[in-house]
C-alpha cells in the first residue's frame, strides 16, 4: 500500500493520458476507411494492401517487446512524449503525396513504433493516476480513450475525406495539428519520476507466476476480441465497397467507427461485472457478431437489408469487445505490481495488437487466390467458431469439473453409507412385514 502511495498521481495526469491514448490510437487507426481509395490512387495490389497493413502490426509488436518496460525505468512523461512524436512524424510521412509508396510504409512503421511505445507508458500513467475511493477508474478510462480514438479516427478521415478535395492529404494534416497540440500539453504538465531507479534493456516480457494463468485467460480474450474489430477496421471498408454500391469513404469511416465508439459507450457499464463475468458475456456477442456479418453475405439480399445487418453486426461486436477487452485489462490491473506495470501492460497489448493485425494478413493471403469479400467470409466463419471455443473459458478457470483423489474418496465413502442405509432400510421393512 504504501508503494502505491508513493506512485499516486493527479486528476489532471488521468485526463491528459486519456488524451494521448486517445490521439495515438486515432492516429493509427484514420487510415482504414481511406484503403480503397490508397489502393487505386497507387495502383496497388491486394497482396500489398496487406503488406502496408501488416507493415503497421509489425513494427507495433516489436515495440511493445523491446520499449514496453522503458517507462518504468526513465518515466512517463519522456517515454511518452517520444511515442506522441513518432507517430506525428509518421501520419506526416504517410499523407504526403508526393513520398510515394515508399512513403507510405515508413510511415505506417512509425506509427506502429511510436504507439507500442507509448502504450505501456500511458496505461501506466493513467492507473496510477486513479482516485484512491475509485481505483478502477484508471484502467477503465484508458481502456475506453484507446477504443474511443480508434472509433474516432475512421470516422474522422472518413468526413475530412467526403468534403476534401484532396481526400488523401488533408484528414492526415488535421491529424498532425491535433497530434501538436497533444504534445505541446504533455510537455507542459509535471510527472512523477519513475519509483525505481532500475537501469533499462531491452527484454521480453514476464509476468510474474502466481498470475500467469490469469494473464494468459486475459491475453486469449484480448486476442479473440481484436481479431473481431481487427476485422472491421481492415477488412470492412474494401468489402463494404465490393458488397454495397457507391458506397464511399464516410460510409466506411461509419461503419468502422461505430463499432469503436459503442465498444467504448459498453465500458461505461462494464465495471459492474466482475472481469471474467464481462470477458464471458462479451466473447458471446462477438460469437452473436461474427454469426450477423456471415449472414450478410446470403444471396438475393437487397443492399439496405445488408447495411441493417452490419450495423446490427457492428453493435454486438462493439459490445462484445468493449466488455471482454475490460474484463481483461482490469483482471490484470488488480494482480500487476506497480514497479512493473508498463512492462507487463506492454506484454497484455502484444496479444491485443495480433489480433487486431491477423484478419489483413490471413485475408490479405487468402484472396491471392479467391475474391475478397469469399476470404473475408472463410475468415469470419473460422473467428466464430474460435469464439465459441473460447467462450467457456474465463468461467471454467474458476470451476473445479476433475475432483481431487480426495473428493473421490469422500464421495465414494458417502455413496457407500447410502447404499449400506438402504440396504438396511429394505430389510428392516421386509422383517416387519413378516411379522
Amino acid at each position: 500500500m504504501a508503494e502505491n502511495a508513493r506512485i499516486r498521481g493527479t486528476r489532471r495526469q488521468l485526463w491528459f493520458g486519456a488524451l494521448v491514448l486517445l490521439i495515438l490510437s486515432a492516429a493509427a487507426n484514420m487510415a482504414s476507411p481511406l484503403y480503397p481509395l490508397l489502393q487505386e490512387a497507387h495502383g496497388m495490389s491486394e497482396s500489398m494492401m496487406t503488406a502496408l497493413y501488416a507493415t503497421y502490426v509489425f513494427s507495433c509488436v516489436p515495440s511493445l517487446l523491446l520499449f514496453g518496460s522503458a517507462a518504468d525505468a526513465f518515466g512517463r512523461k519522456p517515454v511518452l512524449l517520444a511515442a506522441i512524436a513518432l507517430v506525428g512524424f509518421g501520419t506526416a510521412v504517410f499523407g504526403i503525396d508526393t513520398a510515394g509508396m515508399l512513403g507510405l510504409f515508413a510511415g505506417r512503421a512509425l506509427v506502429g513504433v511510436g504507439l507500442g511505445l507509448g502504450t505501456g507508458a500511458g496505461i501506466a500513467l493513467m492507473v496510477e493516476a486513479s482516485p484512491a475511493r475509485r481505483v478502477w477508474l484508471g484502467s477503465t478510462l484508458a481502456t475506453i480513450s484507446f477504443v474511443l480514438g480508434s472509433g474516432i479516427g475512421p470516422i474522422l478521415a472518413g468526413v475530412v475525406s467526403s468534403l476534401s478535395s484532396s481526400p488523401l492529404v488533408l484528414p492526415f494534416l488535421v491529424m498532425v495539428v491535433l497530434i501538436a497540440i497533444v504534445m505541446v500539453l504533455i510537455a507542459m504538465m509535471p510527472l512523477q519520476r519513475p519509483i525505481t531507479r532500475q537501469r533499462w534493456r531491452p527484454t521480453w516480457p514476464s509476468v510474474p507466476g502466481a498470475m500467469r494463468i490469469s494473464f494468459n485467460i486475459a491475453a486469449l480474450t484480448g486476442f479473440v476480441g481484436w481479431t473481431a474489430l481487427g476485422l472491421f477496421l481492415a477488412l470492412l471498408p474494401s468489402m463494404a465497397q465490393s458488397i454495397i454500391p457507391a458506397s464511399g469513404t464516410l460510409t466506411s469511416g461509419l461503419i468502422v467507427g461505430s463499432v469503436l465508439v459503442v465498444s467504448a459507450a459498453s465500458q461505461l457499464v462494464a465495471p459492474k461485472f466482475q472481469p471474467r463475468a464481462a470477458q464471458t458475456l462479451g466473447l458471446t456477442l462477438m460469437g452473436l457478431g461474427a454469426a450477423l456479418l456471415l449472414s450478410s453475405n446470403l444471396p438475393a439480399i437487397s443492399p439496405m437489408a445488408v447495411k441493417v445487418i452490419m450495423v446490427f453486426a457492428a453493435t454486438a461486436t462493439g459490445i462484445g469487445h468493449g466488455l471482454s477487452y475490460w474484463g481483461a485489462n482490469r483482471e490484470i490491473d488488480v494482480l500487476t505490481p506497480p514497479r512493473n506495470r508498463a512492462g507487463i501492460s506492454a506484454a497484455l497489448y502484444l496479444a491485443f495488437y495480433a489480433g487486431a493485425g491477423a484478419p489483413a494478413v490471413i485475408v490479405g493471403a487468402l484472396a491471392l487466390v479467391m475474391p475478397l469479400v469469399t476470404g473475408t467470409m472463410i475468415f469470419t466463419l473460422a473467428l466464430l467458431l474460435a469464439t465459441i471455443v473460447t467462450i467457456p473459458v474465463p468461467s471454467l478457470s474458476q470451476t473445479v469439473i476433475r475432483q481431487s483423489k480426495a473428493g473421490r474418496s469422500e464421495a465414494g465413502h458417502t455413496d457407500t453409507v447410502r447404499s449400506d442405509s438402504g440396504r438396511s432400510g429394505t430389510a428392516s421393512a421386509r422383517h416387519t412385514a413378516a411379522r
